[in-house]
């Protein structure tokens, strides 16, 4: 990272003498430093002075102590979707890039400070207790659900501490879901074995307009190969894709390029998911992206409420991408997310149970 990402630190009361806060002070010289009791008074500033209150945001750097309990099911789950028990660890709220899809722009949009937590340690003691107290349970978790999981590892290092922890359990699983190319604190680490890190990708048109501020799409698949050269296991996200004119050629090109950086024995899993969003999203994506092509197609209310594209299209999408990728491997786990049992069984014939490696992350 050649330069600093934040235009100033701003410190809870109390967590100036953390370890973790001192470490990360010690990566960002030269960024002014502020205390303050809360995140609602660095948000009073940037509504007096700023026209994009939630862009600003992902400027200023609020570290805090987090008080609850860390673990918790993935939000996503939603009325008549297919649920792949995923857990989601949240150490950072806010990302630093700025994809016109994002739903933290509707989610985050009273509270867009990013923030970091400071005591990484009671994460690692809840962790512990978890894992040890249910050595029968499988746990998949992530970090990347407000934010990415790798694109502020230089400065918040927070992988050099998971890591570690679930390389000691058997029965969890870290993944590590980014669009960075920000890998070489991962590759500094010796022990790999319980650790996926997964990557978004989407054709480099799609990337170039609608995902501002990421590394390009050759430049993901670039740092999967280093991952993968290295030990890690890898996977890949096709999520959102998004339909536009030529979509079928593009992602067939990606589909190609992504198996000549990575071969199909050193991929865990690929997901598809398809462009959807809440009502509140829109309006709020029409006015800080103007230029996006999200909205030339229809979308239409599911069952969760999220709108997306028509089911028949979606399942066209899906099974065309499915196909693609079985033509490299038919053994490599595909599942998608958020869909339903319907869109499951319409383009797989099954549900993730006829799957050995998913069935022990799915509830159906």
């Amino acid at each position: 990272m050649t330069t600093a990402p934040f235009d100033t630190i701003f410190l809870e009361e109390g967590t100036e003498r953390l370890p973790f806060t001192q470490k990360v002070l010690s990566r960002l010289p030269g960024v002014p430093v502020e205390r303050v009791d809360s995140a609602s008074d660095i948000e009073a500033r940037l509504e007096r002075t700023q026209t994009d209150v939630f862009g600003a945001g992902k400027r200023q750097l609020f570290l805090s102590r987090f008080r609850g309990e860390f673990l918790k099911k993935c939000p996503g789950i939603s009325p008549g979707m297919v649920c792949c028990n995923y857990y989601v660890v949240n150490l950072i709220k806010n990302c630093i890039y700025d994809c016109s899809y994002c739903f933290l722009q509707d989610f985050l949009q009273n509270n867009p400070v990013l923030t970091a937590f400071a005591n990484p340690e009671d994460l690692v003691a809840e962790l512990e207790s978890v894992f040890k107290e249910h050595p029968e349970n499988s746990y998949r978790v992530g970090t990347g659900e407000l934010t990415d999981s790798l694109a502020l590892e230089e400065v918040l290092p927070y992988g050099e501490v998971l890591v570690p922890l679930f390389n000691r359990y058997s029965n969890a699983v870290l993944e590590l879901k980014t669009k960075s190319d920000c890998v070489e604190p991962l590759l500094a680490l010796s022990d790999t074995k319980n650790v996926i890190v997964s990557w978004s990708i989407n054709p480099p048109e799609v990337a170039e307009l609608e995902e501002k501020g990421t590394p390009g799409t050759h430049a993901r698949l670039n740092a999967a190969k280093k991952c993968f050269e290295a030990g890690f296991k890898v996977g890949f996200h096709f999520d959102p894709i998004i339909l536009h004119p030529g979509w079928e050629q593009a992602y067939q090109q990606l589909v190609n390029d992504l198996f000549d950086a990575v071969p199909p024995e050193g991929i865990e899993w690929i997901s598809l998911g398809s462009f959807r969003y809440r009502r509140g999203l829109k309006p709020v994506i029409k006015e800080r992206h103007p230029e996006t092509l999200l909205f030339h197609s229809e979308h239409v209310p599911a069952e969760d409420g999220k709108f997306r594209y028509l089911r028949p299209i979606r399942q066209e999408a899906y099974d065309t991408l499915r196909q693609m990728i079985q033509k490299k491997s038919e053994a490599l786990s595909v599942y998608m997310c958020m869909e339903s049992k319907e869109v499951w069984e319409g383009v797989t014939g099954h549900t993730p149970r006829a799957d050995k490696k998913l069935d022990v992350f799915f509830d159906l």
